[in-house]
């Protein structure tokens, strides 16, 4: 029973740990503009592989001054969007050189072009997001480690205190289910498109501090001591154990959320049915429960969800403001051809 529940306890303080992780590897893709980095990369590829190689053959030789800077510049707006979804994409993909040229043509071959050009945006886009998600993974790793040997978290140190004070290792199980929504709306906070930033850099940095401010709280023996030698604060441990064992811990907080959540919410039933504690019935119900957050959804920021008519609708714009009354189906011009 109690050995549970202090498998269940250190299962809690990977998480809580994992968490904070999050957050300075947040902090740092914001310092490092990662995002706007990954976007301008993304768009320049997909410039490069889809737009550049047709752009000759839909222009009809007509000349064209814009360059990839000059495209990647439209498509973020010159702001530097660390993020641009699908229908911002294409509505801005309109005012492109090459846009009003594909506007131009017949109307099925518009509905063609843009199709294809959408369907290989979003695939450009997903593998863009699977990169950074192996960047962030790694970069966590590494900040992880770091976080163990700076707030000098050992998990030998913290095992060796669960087992001597039985209350604090209860608190910490109780504690799994609120432990775990805190854990799902930062998941949540964060979710979506890969390459949107979330929330300011200061309010990050405010989060974080009192994140470790509530961790210090629980009375875990991390961190150092004023007045007190390097030896007294990795006691009593000996370095060469203090080295491995710390850098075993910021491995296993490595591991990232979903993989302790996963241990969480594993173990905590478990723990429930061997009888080691007994929850109040109102501590079960809807004050655990995470609120739900809305996610970011594409075409948030547009009022159409069709790529074709987003693009359409740019096109016809375009023509009354330049003063050009004419509809797109009533224009000719070569068979459409893939992007």
């Amino acid at each position: 029973m109690k050995m549970l529940e202090i498998v269940l306890a250190l299962a809690v303080i990977m998480l809580l740990f994992t968490t904070i992780a999050t957050m300075v590897v947040e902090i740092v893709n914001k310092i490092s503009r990662v995002r706007k980095r990954g976007l301008k990369k993304m768009l320049t590829s997909f410039y490069e592989n889809e737009v550049e190689q047709d752009m000759a053959k839909l222009l009809n030789n007509e000349s064209s001054t814009e360059d990839v800077s000059d495209f990647i510049n439209k498509i973020t707006l010159k702001t530097g969007d660390s993020t641009v979804t699908t229908m911002e994409f294409i509505r801005r993909f309109a005012e492109t050189d090459i846009g009003q040229s594909i506007g131009a043509r017949i109307d099925n071959e518009v509905d063609v072009l843009i199709s294809e050009t959408a369907e290989r945006f979003e695939e450009y886009g997903s593998q863009a997001s699977q990169s950074f998600r192996k960047y962030s993974a790694i970069v966590n790793v590494i900040v992880s480690v770091l976080l163990a040997f700076v707030l000098n978290v050992n998990i030998l140190n913290i095992y060796s205190v669960l087992q001597k004070n039985e209350a604090m290792t209860k608190e910490l199980a109780l504690s799994a289910e609120q432990t775990m929504a805190v854990y799902k709306i930062q998941a949540a906070s964060l979710d979506g498109d890969d390459f949107k930033d979330k929330t300011d850099l200061e309010d990050d940095i405010k989060e974080l501090k009192v994140a470790i401010k509530e961790v210090k709280k629980i009375g875990l023996p991390i961190g150092w001591k004023d007045g007190t030698s390097f030896s007294e604060d990795i006691a009593p441990l000996t370095l060469i154990v203090w080295i491995v064992s710390t850098l075993i811990t910021g491995l296993l907080i490595g591991l990232g959320g979903p993989f302790w959540y996963d241990v969480v919410k594993r173990l905590t039933p478990i723990t429930q049915l061997a009888g080691a504690m007994a929850r109040p019935s109102d501590a079960q119900g809807e004050g655990r429960k995470s609120k739900a957050h809305p996610s970011y959804q594409k075409g948030d920021a547009i009022r159409a969800d069709d790529p074709k008519a987003v693009f359409k609708e740019v096109i016809k714009a375009r023509n009354i403001i330049d003063g050009v009354n004419k509809s797109p189906d009533k224009l000719l011009g070569p068979r459409a051809m893939r992007l």
